[in-house]
């Protein structure tokens, strides 16, 4: 179960700004994240137990307030509650759309031997979420991996990031 929420900044009918909230739970895991102009500025990681600013350096950085992971752990409790309301519907109907070419990229300039980031950018896929795998000279890599909730765009399609941490 996912629901978002789009919080526009209008002016005049000039859009300044889009923030969004992602929440979503299933009986076994759940998910919280906070937007601004459709990037990632929090999520929850509730294996690890806190929240996390995954802005990068070149950003003026947002900070949170320190009971943001605590609100999305008690959200994640009314998540469950609302999940056990709702009726099965017919997912045979649901028209799937796959990913677009997803975009990779560093995060840093690259350095040999320098710790850094690789950074998978996949949208406009529907439904959510999609699978992402790293590998490494054909094996599958988990150790320094993450991937964010999936977040959804103006045209009801959904977007993911997926990160990799590695030395080069």
């Amino acid at each position: 179960f996912f629901g978002s929420y789009l919080i526009r900044t209008v002016t005049r009918q000039t859009v300044l700004h889009e923030g969004g909230q992602i929440g979503g739970c299933s009986d076994s895991d759940g998910a919280m994240m906070y937007t601004l102009e459709g990037e990632e500025l929090w999520y929850a990681d509730f294996k690890s137990g806190r929240g996390v600013e995954p802005q990068p350096d070149f950003i003026d950085h947002i900070s949170f307030n320190p009971g943001t992971y605590e609100a999305a752990v008690a959200d994640q409790q009314v998540c469950r509650n609302n999940l056990q309301m709702i009726f099965v519907f017919n997912v045979a109907d649901i028209k799937l759309y796959p990913p677009e070419i997803p975009m990779i990229y560093i995060r840093d300039t690259l350095e040999l031997k320098v710790k850094n980031t690789l950074i998978c950018h996949v949208s406009g896929f529907y439904p959510a979420p999609v699978e992402v795998s790293w590998t490494k000279n054909g094996k599958n890599v988990t150790d320094g991996s993450s991937i964010n909730v999936p977040f959804p765009n103006k045209d009801g399609s959904f977007t993911q990031i997926s990160r990799l941490e590695f030395i080069p």
